[in-house]
């Protein structure tokens, strides 16, 4: 599978990396057991959820960011140039609600499992 991203896009990846790490390390010392992460949907979820909260907030601000003037050379036209931070051609900021539902389907299929 080919990854594609412009920009700052390549974050959405690292804050779903960094958290699951993160909350894996973090529920594994609080509850004493190992790999707590692993059988437990809740902790996967709330993993999921912060890397959307992450991504959709860092997407907000790098895409809202205002345009520069850019000026055409053919043509001699100003053109605003908006910033674009994508992955796999979605908005950075999108990404908070498609991990949100992700983590929702893993909340609820850990639920139906048990």
């Amino acid at each position: 599978m080919i990854i594609i991203w412009r920009g700052a896009g390549v974050l959405v990846i690292i804050f779903g990396i960094v958290s699951a790490l993160l909350t894996n390390i973090i529920s594994s010392e609080i509850f004493r057991q190992d790999n707590y992460f692993a059988g437990h949907s809740w902790i996967q979820a709330l993993c999921l959820w912060l890397a959307g909260v992450a991504s959709f907030v860092v997407g907000k601000y790098v895409n809202g960011k205002p345009g520069k003037p850019v000026v055409n050379k053919q043509t001699g036209e100003t053109v605003i140039q908006k910033p674009n931070h994508h992955l796999m051609f979605i908005k950075m900021e999108y990404w908070g609600p498609i991990y949100f539902a992700i983590g929702m389907a893993v909340l609820i299929i850990g639920l139906i499992r048990r």
